[in-house]
């Protein structure tokens, strides 16, 4: 070989962008090029005469070393990655090729690694990784993780014939959180409660967080007397959480539904769902708690979530409809106003009645959604009511939960604003036991909309026991006299007697009153005796499509 052809090879593997090592038959090192010492760190002197086992992190099994050594003594070339040590005891990824150096007579009297440093590609995969099988925010599984673990552990459960649970965990009242406090605020108590989820559990129980205010875990090797242990120790467990936020303790609960392996089978998808239905079990029976899937509940919980599916995708789909119902003064004859009415519309386009749909509305939490919806979509139309310069008013009811919901008194306060519309002429319903449930929110709500000239109707009056305590200082504007009180009232003198008295009392404390039910004339002149101002009922008026007023 030429000099000058020396030289250029020479330089070639000095400047060459991998880094080069060069061994004995031994392996003890020979030559390492610069771009190794900047890799690396180490310097020549240092590591020449070494050998490359000084730049092991351990990570590397023996059997990988054995296939290793195994190629390229037989004059093959290995290539692979390795996981070695920089001089500071950095790790780091080089995508290694190693082959034998042969003399003329074929005869190998050295080896050559080239390395290329590819722990930034190593890092990026792995975070993929992570991102594939993690949620952002807690770092634990997600729910595709989730599902491969389950599908694993109940194959391995059904080969070696274990026991185990699977735990479906759901905070109570999270929206809430979210819809007050902001969404940060939510962030951090879901942070805050994954946290407190793997510190009460064991190394080999597996836990993830399936998305929302939802987690999951599976109890390995867990008979149903542990797996109800464990999960009344985790609703104890957040429910003595307490975070505070601007001045504002969280009270944090939580629902568990528990499904068993084997007893209710080895199917991943089937499992989830009866640890589904079980939790909402338990919030059926109160919130809080915890509560095991049986056979025989599963007709009621699936009814349910048929209808949670139901009533979201109306929401969503803006499947509802309002009706408006006439409201008699039956002092002058005429129609003063009008009560609003919710319908769904089913895929057939006929409209369900709300005693199908409400109950399980309350029952699943979603009465501030369908209140919301109501609220919105009557102040749209309010202008084709014509109640900007009409004195008719529109009664609009608002459920318990409305009372206490911050997005609802601004919705309708903007509304008020932007509308145009008198706010006298706007009557908010609100039942007599909301009230009662939550009197302090129902006072400051009231007063709230009251001071921008809204009234309030106090509606089911008489059929509860607490009313004339907290009449007196709440400042709704008509009692509505509940209807079975006014169904039958010409043949029940009982019923006659508490009318009047309720009428007595109104009047005393300056209050407005309506008769519901009302379904006949003759029933009207009776009221018309007792002094009741307004009569509502299929006699008076059936409701009507709202498009027809309009």
């Amino acid at each position: 070989m030429s000099e000058s052809r020396f030289q250029e090879l020479s330089a070639a593997v000095e400047q060459n962008p991998c880094a080069i090592i060069i061994t004995d038959l031994e392996g003890n090192i020979q030559y390492v090029n610069e771009k190794f010492c900047r890799m690396t760190s180490f310097t020549p002197e240092e590591v020449i005469g070494q050998n490359p086992r000084m730049f092991k992190s351990g990570e590397t099994t023996p059997e990988e070393y054995e296939d290793l050594w195994g190629t390229i003594t037989t004059g093959k070339t290995w290539r692979g990655e390795l996981h070695n040590k920089k001089k500071n005891g950095e790790l780091y990824w080089g995508h290694t090729s190693i082959s034998s150096i042969k003399n003329p007579d074929g005869v190998i009297t050295h080896f050559i690694a080239v390395t290329d440093d590819v722990s930034k590609r190593k890092w990026l995969e792995a975070k993929l990784v992570n991102l594939a099988d993690r949620d952002p925010l807690t770092n634990l599984f997600n729910r595709r993780r989730f599902q491969e673990e389950l599908h694993t552990c109940l194959s391995q459960s059904q080969r070696y014939k274990l026991n185990g649970a699977l735990l479906f965990i759901d905070l109570d009242n999270f929206k809430y959180v979210n819809d007050t406090l902001g969404h940060r605020t939510g962030d951090t108590l879901l942070k805050v409660v994954s946290e407190l989820l793997k510190k009460r559990l064991r190394t080999t129980d597996t836990l993830a967080r399936l998305g929302g205010d939802e987690f999951a875990i599976i109890l390995h090797r867990t008979d149903q007397v542990q797996a109800l242990t464990i999960s009344k120790e985790i609703v104890d467990l957040i429910r003595r959480f307490a975070m505070v936020k601007e001045g504002e303790t969280l009270g944090v609960t939580a629902s568990i539904g528990i499904a068993l392996f084997p007893d209710h089978g080895f199917d991943s998808e089937i499992l989830l769902t009866y640890a589904d239905l079980a939790m909402y079990q338990a919030k059926e029976e109160g919130r809080n708690r915890c509560c095991f899937y049986t056979h025989e509940r599963k007709t009621q919980i699936e009814m349910l979530q048929v209808w949670k599916k139901r009533i979201n995708n109306a929401l969503l789909h803006d499947r509802f409809a309002l009706f408006l119902q006439p409201i008699r003064d039956i002092r002058s004859n005429q129609i003063a106003g009008h009560e609003v009415l919710l319908r769904m519309i089913n895929e057939d386009g006929e409209h369900i009645l709300p005693s199908n749909f409400l109950n399980f509305a309350e029952r699943l939490g979603l009465m501030r959604e369908i209140d919301r919806w109501v609220v919105s979509k009557a102040f749209s139309s309010m202008k084709g009511l014509h109640l900007v310069d009409n004195s008719q008013y529109l009664e609009i009811n608002l459920s318990v939960k409305s009372i206490s919901d911050p997005e609802l008194l601004s919705i309708i306060m903007d509304g008020l604003t932007t509308s145009g519309i008198n706010p006298a002429n706007l009557v908010l319903e609100i039942s007599e036991s909301a009230i009662v449930e939550n009197i302090q929110e129902s006072k400051r709500f009231i007063t709230t909309l009251k001071e921008m000239g809204c009234r309030f109707a106090l509606d089911d009056f008489g059929i509860g026991f607490s009313s004339f305590n907290y009449l007196k200082n709440l400042l709704v504007d008509i009692l509505k006299i509940d209807g079975s009180l006014i169904c039958d009232l010409l043949n029940k003198t009982e019923d006659q007697h508490l009318v009047k008295a309720m009428v007595g009392v109104a009047r005393g404390l300056r209050k407005e009153t309506i008769a519901k039910f009302v379904n006949n004339d003759e029933t009207i002149k009776l009221l018309q005796g007792y002094g009741v101002d307004y009569a509502q009922g299929y006699f008076i008026g059936e409701p009507f499509v709202i498009s027809k007023f309009e």
